[in-house]
């Protein structure tokens, strides 16, 4: 199980999201590889599996907000569709 990275500080900051983001990428491609295209699509749209919801609850255990980790999976979701779509 790969250790998520913390924001740098608590609080609000600039770019919070995107590092968020950054904390998460590399958890959420390694569980994308077992999810149908469907669930990477709900989960682009905010609908996220429970292994993502669980995701979630780990980023929200080293101070990430529950809003700030579903919103950075659904944006990596989107991402990824992105990036299957230019292929």
């Amino acid at each position: 199980m790969l250790i998520l990275n913390k924001p740098r500080q608590a609080g609000p900051y600039s770019d919070r999201d995107i590092g968020c983001q950054e904390a998460l990428e590399q958890a959420f491609l390694d569980l994308a590889k077992g999810l149908t295209p469907d669930s990477i699509v709900d989960t682009a749209g905010g609908k996220l599996s429970p292994v993502l919801m669980a995701l979630a609850q780990r980023a929200k255990a080293v101070g990430w907000t529950s809003e700030e980790a579903e919103v950075a999976i659904s944006e990596l979701a989107q991402n990824l569709l992105d990036d299957m779509s230019s292929m």
